[in-house]
C-alpha cells in the first residue's frame, strides 16, 4: 500500500496554488477584456495581450508541477514551479523590453536564458504530470515511465544545446536526431498513461482488502496524517501494556 494521502500543510499549499492560479488567471483575462474592448490595437495592447497568454501558460505549468505535491517526488514538482515562475518573470520582462535601452549582447543573453526556462518549464511540467504514476507496480508501465523520462531528458538536453551553442551544429543529424527523440518521447507520454489505466496493480504485499485500504485512506484523511502515521497509531493503541514486575 502507497502512502499518497497529502497532509494538512500540502493541502493548505496546494488551495494556494490554486488560488494564486485563479486570481492569475482572472486578473489576465480581465486584461485581455479590456485590451481588446479598449480601441485600436497598437503595440503596447498587443504587449498587454502577450502578457495575459503568458501568465496563463506559466500558471497552467505551475499547476501541473504542483501535482507531485504530497508525493515521494515532490522535489522535482517543487523545482518546477520554481523555473516556472523565474521563466515567466523573464518573458514578461522581454516582452516590455525596450530594445533600444540595452546592448544588443545583453538582450541576447536574455532570449537565450528565456528560452532556456520555457524549454525547462514545459520538461518539468510533463515530467511531473508522469511522475504522478511512479508509484505504479505493473511493469510495463514503470519500464514504459523509465525510458520516457529518459528521452525527455535527452530533448530537454539537446534542446538547451541549440538554444546556446546552435552555431556548433553541422549538417542534418543533429535535428533528425532531436526530432526522433522528440517523436518517442510524445508517444510514451500518451502510451504509459494509458498502460496504466488499462493494466491492473499487482495484489498488494500487505495482504489488505480493498475495503481495508479504503477504509484506512478515508480515516488518515479526516486526521490529514500519513497512511503509515495512522497505522503505527493504532498499532500503539492496541499493543498491550508491559506487564509489571511484581518484584
Amino acid at each position: 500500500m502507497t502512502d499518497t494521502t497529502p497532509t494538512r500543510p500540502i493541502k493548505v499549499f496546494r488551495r494556494a496554488i490554486v488560488a494564486v492560479i485563479i486570481v492569475s488567471f482572472g486578473l489576465a483575462a480581465l486584461l485581455g477584456i479590456v485590451v481588446l474592448l479598449g480601441g485600436d490595437l497598437g503595440s503596447e495592447q498587443y504587449r498587454a495581450l502577450g502578457t495575459t497568454a503568458t501568465i496563463g501558460a506559466f500558471s497552467v505549468a505551475v499547476l501541473c508541477c504542483a501535482a507531485l505535491a504530497g508525493r515521494r517526488l515532490q522535489l522535482v514538482g517543487f523545482v518546477g514551479a520554481g523555473v516556472a515562475l523565474v521563466s515567466a518573470i523573464l518573458s514578461v520582462w522581454l516582452i516590455w523590453y525596450r530594445y533600444d535601452s540595452y546592448p544588443d549582447s545583453l538582450y541576447d543573453t536574455l532570449m537565450r536564458l528565456t528560452w532556456t526556462g520555457i524549454a525547462l518549464t514545459v520538461a518539468f511540467s510533463f515530467a511531473s504530470l508522469l511522475l504522478l504514476l511512479a508509484d505504479r507496480r505493473q511493469a510495463a508501465v514503470r519500464i514504459g515511465l523509465a525510458v520516457t523520462i529518459v528521452l525527455f531528458t535527452v530533448v530537454l538536453g539537446m534542446t538547451i544545446y541549440a538554444i546556446w551553442w546552435s552555431s556548433t551544429i553541422t549538417g542534418d543529424a543533429f535535428g533528425r536526431t532531436l526530432g526522433v527523440c522528440a517523436i518517442l518521447a510524445a508517444l510514451g507520454a500518451v502510451i504509459v498513461p494509458v498502460l496504466s489505466l488499462m493494466l491492473r496493480d499487482a495484489p498488494s504485499t500487505t495482504g489488505l482488502s480493498p475495503v481495508s485500504i479504503a477504509l484506512l485512506d478515508a480515516e488518515a484523511a479526516r486526521r490529514g496524517i500519513p497512511v503509515n502515521a495512522l497505522v503505527d497509531a493504532l498499532l500503539r493503541e492496541s499493543a498491550p501494556m508491559d506487564p509489571v514486575d511484581p518484584r
